[in-house]
């Protein structure tokens, strides 16, 4: 989105009591997140969407449309993983790096096809559609450093805003959360999300189908595939990949 400066979606958001602030101002972030901490932001993310939804002033200013997006994006990476995995598998000498990958690739590239596949058993359509149908707006960018509420609701940055699933800023917020190690109870978090967004069941599957999609995995191997001739960046991709491996085992 481009700049918000003087145009009609950032006077929506002021007329809705939603204020813009500076980074410095910004939540600081403990090292510990509790399941409380959790729920409070999820709450203040569904608060957000109700304020703003039902923005479609199509000529002041139009946001970018990206219902569909993700899911696009997640099978796009396996299609790429998987013929960079058979690549590999073909080679006669392999890296570090390479090695890692056959050992697990396998086994991660099932479990995002299997993902992809519930979301699709599951109405994914009739989500899109009831998105467009409510005027669904996502912030983008949910976590604690950009968004908080003390006598209203804060935002650092509105440029990632968009027409998007409301399931998809709660998820963004809980993979960050996941990324980062925390150890929460995440299918309570994703049905109290649904609650406090008045969605049914198949949002909560499509939410869980997302979570469990290997995302830092299937990232990290595709930074590598992408930069894979620069052989200084090797140990970078190795450390980033058994990190990643480590923290899905832990959930």
């Amino acid at each position: 989105m481009n700049s918000l400066s003087g145009n009609c979606f950032f006077e929506y958001v002021k007329e809705k009591k939603i204020r813009k602030i500076e980074p410095y101002k910004a939540h600081t972030v403990k090292n510990e997140i509790t399941d409380e901490q959790a729920l409070n932001q999820l709450y203040i993310i569904s608060q957000f969407h109700k304020r703003v939804n039902g923005y479609d002033n199509y000529i002041g200013h139009r946001l970018e449309d990206k219902r569909g997006r993700t899911i696009e994006q997640y099978k796009i990476y396996i299609k790429r993983i998987k013929y960079e995995y058979e690549t590999v598998k073909r080679k006669t000498e392999i890296n570090s790096f390479e090695k890692l990958f056959l050992k697990y690739g396998e086994k991660y590239l099932n479990k995002a096809e299997e993902c992809i596949e519930e979301v699709y058993n599951n109405r994914y359509l009739e989500i899109i559609r009831r998105s467009m149908d409510r005027i669904e707006i996502c912030l983008g960018d949910t976590y604690f450093t950009n968004l908080r509420k003390n006598n209203c609701i804060e935002v650092v940055n509105f440029e990632d805003c968009c027409y998007d699933l409301v399931e998809i800023d709660g998820i963004y917020f809980l993979n960050k959360l996941k990324s980062k190690g925390k150890n929460l109870s995440f299918d309570m978090l994703i049905n109290k999300f649904c609650e406090y967004e008045n969605l049914d069941k198949e949002s909560e599957i499509f939410m869980k189908a997302l979570f469990e999609y290997p995302y830092e995995f299937m990232k990290c191997c595709m930074k590598y595939k992408k930069n894979k001739n620069n052989k200084n960046n090797y140990d970078k991709y190795i450390n980033k990949l058994n990190k990643v491996i480590r923290s899905e085992e832990l959930l």
